[in-house]
C-alpha cells in the first residue's frame, strides 16, 4: 500500500471507532502540495505521521 500525504481538515469524533482508531475529514495533496481529492479515512492514531506544519498566511490590506 502507498502511503499518501493529506491535510486534515478536523477528526470526526461522532463516528464509533474502535480503540486507537479515528475518523479524519482531509484533503489529500499532490506533490506540489495541491489538493487533488477530498477523503474521510479510517486511521489507526499510531499510525499517522506529522510532516511539518506550515502557518497559514493571510494578506492585511
Amino acid at each position: 500500500m502507498k502511503p499518501i500525504v493529506v491535510r486534515v481538515i478536523r477528526e470526526l469524533p461522532d463516528r464509533y471507532t474502535y480503540d486507537g482508531w479515528l475518523w479524519l475529514d482531509a484533503y489529500e495533496l499532490s506533490r506540489k502540495g495541491e489538493a487533488v481529492a477530498r477523503r474521510e479515512l479510517f486511521v489507526m492514531r499510531d499510525g499517522v505521521r506529522v510532516q511539518g506544519r506550515r502557518a497559514a498566511t493571510v494578506g492585511v490590506g
